[in-house]
């Protein structure tokens, strides 16, 4: 009987056959269920998947010199799969194929077991929780995120991946940078404190730098940005491109700081973080400086108060679009 949900706890041993049993069409409708839903849930299954596909291919190729230990084989599994409970069931006429099965899986789980689970989390956090890391860095997850730390990580690499929300305070490394997974997208630091929320169902990426420096790498579209201090990146769906505001003190709180900012530039932040359209009539005012603090006021609010600022009028023309003449 297979598990109702793919990411009950299972053996892995008894993962691993069922894995076979779909890759060979043997599963029935439940446990191709099952798996369709496993390879939805992290892209590594999918890669593990396949790995799979390789080793049965490169067994059927080698059947001969793998079939005169096939009883040996299949004796060592049943022994390991007896210690734990049987979550699937072997049909009698296929014996012959399990018996194939059983010896690659003892390759796998032998010498070839880096080829299958290489790319499996060494650990794995899910928000809200505070992640402390063995490099130093510590990790605030919000809730419904989740970071997965890569295997030799702070020996080999410092890569982790990441689903959500975080804060991230990153320990320094000039030889070993710290890189965030996000999708298609990376995220290298050097030391830093920085926040991100990565949605990839909506196709959501946002980063905000409080203080160091880190480069965003999108490898699809070949493209990546440094951010400094004070700097927000963000990108969606319907804009994928890579869109960049200044003066952002905090990203959740949509808090800004200018001091003796043109009012040009000014504008061009205020845009990125509301997500509106702001017209200047009379271009004189681009040049005129702003020193002004901003924390969670409406977008009419902040329009509101640079053009008393200013000495300017301003018009609403809708919810996301304004005039200062």
């Amino acid at each position: 009987m297979t598990p109702s949900f793919p990411n009950e706890a299972m053996p892995d041993e008894a993962l691993y056959t069922l894995l076979c049993k779909y890759l060979l069409n043997e599963a029935d409708a439940e446990e191709y269920a099952w798996v369709e839903a496993w390879k939805k849930t992290d892209t590594g299954n999918e890669v593990l998947l396949n790995s799979l596909a390789k080793v049965l291919d490169t067994a059927a190729v080698n059947e001969k010199a793998v079939a005169a230990d096939t009883h040996f084989a299949w004796a060592q599994l049943s022994e390991k799969m007896d210690h734990k409970p049987a979550l699937i069931a072997v049909r009698p006429k296929n014996r012959f194929i399990w018996l194939k099965i059983a010896a690659v899986l003892l390759v796998v789980f032998g010498a070839g077991w880096w080829f299958l689970v290489g790319n499996r989390p060494q650990q794995i956090y899910a928000g809200p929780v505070l992640a402390r890391l063995q490099d130093g860095s510590s990790v605030q997850l919000l809730a419904a995120s989740r970071l997965e730390v890569a295997r030799g990580f702070n020996d080999r690499n410092r890569k982790v991946s990441l689903t959500g929300t975080a804060s991230f305070d990153v320990s320094g490394s000039a030889t070993n940078p710290f890189v965030i997974t996000l999708g298609h997208t990376e995220v290298k630091v050097l030391g830093t404190r920085f926040m991100i929320n990565y949605q990839p169902g909506a196709a959501t990426l946002k980063v905000h730098v409080s203080s160091g420096k880190v480069m965003v790498i999108d490898h699809d579209k070949q493209d990546s940005v440094v951010l400094t201090d004070g700097m927000l990146l963000q990108t969606d769906s319907e804009r994928p491109a890579f869109r960049i505001a200044s003066h952002v003190t905090d990203m959740g709180k949509r808090s800004l700081s200018f001091h003796d900012t043109p009012l040009e530039e000014v504008l061009h932040s205020i845009t990125e973080v509301y997500d509106i359209k702001v017209e200047v009539m009379n271009t004189d005012l681009l040049k005129l400086p702003v020193r002004a603090d901003f924390t969670g006021e409406s977008a009419e609010d902040v329009i509101k108060t640079l053009s008393l600022m200013l000495n300017a009028e301003y018009e609403k023309m809708n919810d996301r679009q304004y005039k200062l003449k």
